[in-house]
């Protein structure tokens, strides 16, 4: 949990730019995917109007890297009207009170050797 406070974004950012470089991803993309992280929790962070601390989630799975970004006692907008670089599905939804905001990035599986 976060309060929305822009020196925490940018240790979200940095951790993010970790993950994406344990996926094996390029510098190029790593770069990319850091900073849309980044720009997608300022643009939450400036619609949480609550002083009720916000929820970031960076996930690894064996084909995708996901962020999710919730804010509670906020509803997520109808339409999805911005877009981050680098990201395959971006989804708002409503879950445990909270709006939910899910980027996906789809990686080559990191199978473990045998």
């Amino acid at each position: 949990m976060l309060d929305p406070d822009e020196r925490l974004v940018a240790a979200v950012g940095g951790a993010a730019r970790y993950l994406a470089d344990a996926a094996g991803l390029g510098n190029e993309t790593i770069l990319q995917f850091q900073a849309s992280v980044v720009s997608a929790c300022k643009h939450c962070f400036q619609c949480h109007k609550s002083d009720a601390p916000c929820g970031v989630i960076l996930r690894r799975a064996l084909d995708r890297l996901e962020v999710e970004v919730a804010l509670p006692a906020v509803e997520p907008p109808q339409e999805q009207k911005q877009s981050w670089d680098g990201f395959d599905e971006v989804h708002c939804e409503m879950r445990d009170h909270s709006a939910v905001l899910r980027l996906t990035k789809y990686v080559a599986p990191n199978l473990p050797a045998d």
